[in-house]
């Protein structure tokens, strides 16, 4: 075959509000490093210059940088980051349009409309009138969300929660939504041996091994995280179990509120905030315990690695995080806001090391089973040929 009888490829541009890593730049990677090379080639746009650019960069992906896009609200920068996002897309001529996230959705869905490009898609990865936030920004931001809609071929949903949500808020319909849950590939993942990472994870501390019951989490520090909740649930198991640490492992505009919440509450001994780590997965297994005690969430990545790494797992009853961890089967789901329910759930793993390891073995085989990077890749490439 010659190179004028083969199929010409099609050009996808991502675009992220963000260029940190979190979930949506982790969703982006794994859709460049799994779509097939021979049918597609890719493009990506971010906010910012973060670490999710130094992995397209490593991957030789052509990124464009929007400085002003982020996710507040401002509406000279929002206007700037649009006449960019537009100016890029005349730039590339993307076949398809791949948003991911709340602001880049209602940006790129316009300026892509204008730009006449072919296919339309954007992922949720959690509704943004979920959060936390007064309730008139609340409804002014599921208006925004029917409108942007409207500029869209598709909106993938990432967890069941997401696509029942936007059914029920009428945010769009069956034509356009669509439910493909995140996937993930085990031997992608390899973790450093227990006693490993946590030699490490200690001396980046700066505290000495001492036989600890260690808790853990993988989390931007964020609102939307829950880890208030998790330092307030640490003060009264610290009292009371002197022997048990908590490891946050993350980044985020709330790092300076976090310190300052362990300094007040005397828990500089006990609860360590470390800094971005890359591939911070490979650490989990220096955990006893993992929880994700979110407030907000889309699908977690971080849930399908831990159960991956075979950790006993502690997670909140939001988002998607009930289609992965089945209550007293794989994992314990607890309310979201309540150190009550923390501090329950860890004096229950703490005791009971058969539970731990029944859960732990269970999560692992049902992420193998349910979760494939296969049928995630199928599904979306569905969407974009549909």
């Amino acid at each position: 075959m010659t190179n004028a009888d083969k199929p010409r490829k099609r050009k996808i541009l991502f675009v992220s509000t963000k260029s940190v890593w979190g979930g949506a730049q982790r969703y982006i990677i794994d859709l460049v490093d799994y779509l097939p090379k021979d049918k597609f080639v890719f493009e990506v746009a971010a906010g910012g210059n973060g670490p999710f650019v130094s992995r397209l960069s490593e991957r030789s992906i052509t990124v464009h940088t929007i400085p002003e896009l982020d996710k507040f609200i401002n509406p000279f920068s929002d206007l700037r980051s649009f006449f960019k996002i537009y100016r890029i897309i005349r730039e590339v001529k993307p076949d398809i349009l791949h948003l991911n996230s709340s602001k880049a959705s209602g940006l790129g869905a316009l300026a892509g409309w204008f730009a006449r490009v072919p296919k339309i898609v954007s992922s949720t990865h959690g509704w943004p009138f979920l959060e936390s936030r007064p309730r008139w920004q609340r409804w002014l931001i599921k208006q925004v969300e029917k409108l942007s809609v409207l500029f869209h071929d598709k909106v993938i949903c990432v967890s069941q929660f997401d696509y029942s949500i936007g059914l029920h808020e009428r945010i769009a319909s069956t034509r356009k939504l669509v439910e493909i849950q995140n996937g993930i590939d085990p031997k992608k993942h390899v973790f450093l041996e227990k006693r490993t990472a946590r030699d490490r994870l200690f001396q980046k501390a700066g505290v000495e091994q001492n036989n600890y019951f260690v808790i853990g989490t993988l989390a931007e520090y964020t609102q939307n995280k829950g880890l208030f909740y998790l330092i307030e649930a640490a003060t009264h198991i610290a009292a009371i179990e002197p022997h048990v640490v908590f490891f946050l492992i993350g980044w985020g505009e709330e790092k300076q509120f976090l310190e300052e919440q362990i300094e007040g509450r005397r828990l500089k001994k006990n609860v360590f905030l470390i800094d971005y780590i890359p591939e911070a997965f490979t650490y989990l297994k220096a955990f006893d315990v993992f929880i994700l005690p979110s407030i907000k969430e889309g699908f977690a990545y971080v849930l399908l690695e831990a159960s991956l790494a075979e950790i006993p797992i502690i997670a909140t009853r939001v988002g998607g995080n009930p289609e992965i961890i089945d209550n007293l089967q794989n994992g314990l789901l607890i309310k979201p806001a309540s150190p009550e329910e923390i501090i329950n759930a860890i004096s229950y793993l703490l005791r009971d090391p058969g539970d731990r390891a029944v859960f732990s073995g269970a999560a692992r085989r049902k992420v193998i089973k349910d979760f494939s990077i296969d049928s995630m890749i199928k599904k979306t490439i569905e969407v974009y040929e549909s």
